[in-house]
């Protein structure tokens, strides 16, 4: 093997480890995440005119090309969810060295995966089932095509929800096919079910492995990634990262850790090549991949974890109380924004703008929105949390303690 346990069980100390041995601060990271998604969706359904890259406004009054867009980059904040996942999920057997904890989560990761979305999508079908929907009505008046499809699930209007079809799509199709229908941001359930299953076996591979043969597999995965789902190469480079660490391959100075945050964020402010970014046009292509905003976010989502983990002051602050609970409930939230911004923030928008005006009501219907989105949040962590303490314990009797000693790590999606 080519890990030096030893050193990466003590490198570096300033990473933060709660009691299920989970790094805290990327934890906060994947709840600032979450947050930046809900963000970029409310911007989408409220605020087109902002963004800069609806066709209906002037592009030039938006944020794109503002390092400032950081704040709603959508796109960018689902790369580094990949960017994590890749560099957490095999951090635990990298450094122990236990195959049982690949085994594991391999054997429990759909199961994972499919609790909460299962749930997510019987929520929405309960939504659409009793009327509380009311994003066509809303879209109408924010000018948002976007938001009056349902997010692209319902372009025509003709979706025919049914309780048969919300279960197939929660707990089977998100997985499987582009099918998003109840929640567009299902699209990303496959990404992460493949995403993770590929990231665990290649460190099963990566792990007995010489460096020069590591380099070239990884170099060859990131490269077949590009005609299965360009995507994937996220997954791959946070395994690329989670390797070099547990190797003690990557120790972050001070002064470099700061670098990292900085060139993170603004590569985190791209989505067109405009303004700042503008000298970035060579990079811009015309497919519906858009490979030039996964490679850049990508590069920034690895920037991120590097910075986050080598700096003092901002380890601290993502491994805060606060930081804690926004890494606890960034699954649920994540899942569950959508349905609650085409209901209740939709109402609360309509009931507003009978009397406050266009402008007052986009800021009641998003204050408003915020305490009930941390209640659900709140709600359905409890929830999930329950589920994957059975799933761990299903798993610890499939797949049984092969008696070594390690350090393992939970995922930073709570698992």
């Amino acid at each position: 093997m080519i890990l030096n346990t030893r050193a990466s069980a003590a490198d570096p100390p300033r990473r933060r480890q709660d009691r299920g041995g989970k790094f805290a601060e990327l934890d906060g990271l994947r709840g600032v995440a979450s947050l930046v998604v809900v963000a970029w969706h409310f911007a989408y359904a409220f605020l087109p005119r902002d963004i800069g890259i609806v066709p209906s406004f002037n592009p030039a009054a938006g944020l794109v090309g503002s390092p400032m867009f950081a704040a709603l980059n959508g796109p960018a904040a689902v790369m580094l969810f990949f960017v994590l996942s890749g560099y957490v999920l095999p951090l635990g057997y990298f450094q122990s060295g236990r195959s049982e904890v690949v085994l594991r989560a391999v054997a429990k990761r759909w199961f994972r995966l499919a609790g909460l979305t299962l749930i997510a999508a019987l929520v929405s079908y309960l939504l659409f089932r009793f009327g509380l929907y009311q994003y066509r009505e809303a879209a109408v008046a924010t000018r948002s095509d976007w938001l009056g499809s349902f997010g692209g699930g319902d372009v025509n209007g003709g979706l025919q929800p049914s309780l048969l079809s919300a279960v197939l799509e929660g707990a089977v199709f998100a997985f499987v096919s582009p099918v998003d229908a109840y929640n567009p941001v299902f699209w990303t359930m496959r990404d992460e079910l493949f995403g993770s299953v590929m990231v665990f076996g290649l460190a099963m591979v990566l792990s007995r492995s010489r460096a020069l043969t590591c380099v070239v597999l990884l170099v060859l995965t990131a490269v077949g990634t590009q005609f299965v789902d360009p995507r994937l190469v996220a997954f791959v480079a946070g395994l690329a990262l989670s390797l070099a660490s547990a190797s003690g391959m990557v120790p972050v100075s001070r002064w470099l850790a700061p670098v990292c945050l900085v060139l993170g964020l603004w590569l985190f402010g791209y989505l067109e090549p405009r303004g700042m970014y503008a000298w970035l046009g060579f990079l811009h292509d015309g497919s519906e991949w858009r490979y030039d905003r996964i490679c850049l976010h990508t590069l920034g989502g690895v920037l991120l974890i590097l910075g986050v983990l080598g700096s003092e002051r901002a380890g601290a602050m993502l491994a805060s109380g606060a930081g804690r609970l926004l890494g606890r409930l960034s699954f649920p939230v994540y899942l569950f924004h959508f349905p609650l911004l085409c209901s209740l923030t939709c109402w609360l928008f309509l009931l507003a703008r009978s009397s406050l005006g266009q402008d007052a009501a986009v800021a009641v219907a998003g204050l408003g929105t915020l305490p009930a989105l941390l209640a659900v949040g709140y709600a359905f962590a409890r929830v999930d949390e329950l589920w994957v303490a059975r799933l761990n314990r299903l798993a610890r009797i499939v797949v049984p303690d092969g008696g070594r000693g390690g350090v393992v790590h939970a995922n930073a999606d709570g698992s």
